[in-house]
């Protein structure tokens, strides 16, 4: 197994940087863009990299599992964001929100710049063989910035993508050793929850804050 997996290897750290580089302008973007409407975009873009950097070791029945998934999730969140586009968050639900300050742009451009000051010493700083080095940045990565949308989420569809940016981490480690069609299926299924349940919440977060009366007063 370990001379396979070592030539994988081989043939995944030899695709363009400039995917690793798209990888981390994507993640960035999910953590620094507020519209809902560009982070679907850049997740969309994200997921497209790593199926294309996954390919020499997952081949067509599972980037094909991958696909499918990926168009799935896009178009729920499409969905929801279409559904509600028109309805305004209130007020008093910016207002009641617990953690205001997490949600402003200047923190979230800190935050973006932190993930991958993090990322950067956490690869250096520890040996991760037989990873290469690029390989090691997209597991590291895709992981510390999915900790870091989590932390500054504002709505149920941008924790959801956390969730799944997080799982694209783990997903690309699990890919170096002979994943199984069952098993990455069935992932990919547990994405397509992780949407639908992220639809839900931000469909039940409008509706309560548009019955909240305007001003905070009947």
């Amino acid at each position: 197994m370990l001379p396979t997996l070592l030539h994988l290897l081989d043939a995944l750290s030899s695709r363009a940087p400039q995917l690793v580089v798209g990888l981390v302008i994507c993640g960035a973007m999910l953590l620094i863009v507020s519209d809902h409407r560009l982070a679907i975009l850049a997740f969309l873009v994200q997921r497209s990299i790593v199926i294309v950097l996954l390919w020499p070791a997952i081949g067509i029945p599972l980037a094909a599992t991958s696909v499918i998934a990926l168009i799935v999730i896009v178009v729920i969140y499409c969905i929801t964001e279409w559904r509600w586009r028109g309805v305004e968050m209130s007020e008093p639900a910016h207002a009641n929100r617990s953690r205001p300050s997490l949600t402003s742009l200047p923190f979230r451009a800190l935050a973006a710049s932190l993930a991958v000051l993090v990322t950067y010493g956490f690869v250096q700083t520890y040996n991760l063989n037989p990873l290469p080095p690029l390989v090691a940045f997209t597991v590291v990565w895709l992981i510390i910035n999915s900790l870091f949308i989590l932390f500054v989420a504002d709505s149920a569809l941008r924790t959801g993508l956390g969730i799944l940016t997080f799982a694209d981490g783990c997903r690309t480690l699990y890919a170096l050793w002979q994943p199984n069609l069952l098993v990455w299926g069935l992932w990919g299924a547990c994405d397509v929850l992780v949407a639908l349940a992220a639809s839900y919440l931000r469909s039940a977060e409008v509706i309560a804050a548009k019955s909240q009366p305007v001003g905070g007063h009947e």
